[in-house]
């Protein structure tokens, strides 16, 4: 999944690097592209919507499989699933209304304080089930898509590393995503099956 991750931010990276005026919009939001008065092409805005769906994919199967690992007993996984849950719809609230460089803006709240607040609770989150979420051959993909998001984190303040800002993000959400599936499959295995 590493390999496939990887895939997905330098395609990313090398179709922008190909024709920034004509796939630019792909990886913007459609009320930034809408904004800058330039058409608004069949494919505005598709890899934030890609990603809009992969946050709440992952929170959808966290919040799932967290409360049934709770009623089977499993509560440290169960909260850790729970709570990954809530950060995952979050992050996809945010992306999706786009309150850290739209709505809050707007209303005097820095972009940054918001990016903050998100990354200080997936931060959070992360540290204090650290045990938990890094056991398990899936492991390896929060690791990566807690790579990857700081790698879009750096690019969009400093700026020239290799791979886009949203090819990393998309990447990161990816793997993200995938971890939650897993990890989610495994406590739905642990049901018992009543006969």
């Amino acid at each position: 999944m590493g390999v496939l991750s990887l895939a997905i931010a330098t395609t990313i990276t090398l179709v922008l690097a190909a024709d920034t005026v004509r796939f630019g919009p792909a990886v913007r939001d459609a009320l930034s592209v809408a904004r800058g008065g330039g058409p608004l092409p069949w494919y505005t805005a598709w890899v934030t919507a890609l990603g809009v769906v992969g946050w709440f994919t992952a929170a959808t199967a966290g919040l799932l499989a967290g409360t049934l690992a709770r009623r089977l007993g499993r509560r440290a996984i169960g909260r850790a699933l729970v709570l990954g849950g809530i950060v995952s719809a979050a992050m996809g609230a945010d992306d999706l209304f786009m309150f850290h460089d739209g709505v809050l803006v707007e209303k005097g709240v820095p972009e940054g304080v918001t990016v903050g607040i998100l990354v200080t609770a997936a931060a959070l989150w992360g540290l204090t089930h650290l045990r938990i979420l890094l056991t398990g051959r899936e492991a390896v993909l929060l690791v990566l898509a807690g790579t990857w998001f700081a790698h879009s984190l750096v690019v969009e303040e400093v700026g020239g590393l290799f791979f886009h800002e949203e090819a990393s993000k998309a990447a990161a959400i990816f793997c993200w995503t995938l971890w939650f599936a897993a990890r989610a499959a495994q406590e739905i295995r642990q049901v018992p099956v009543s006969s």
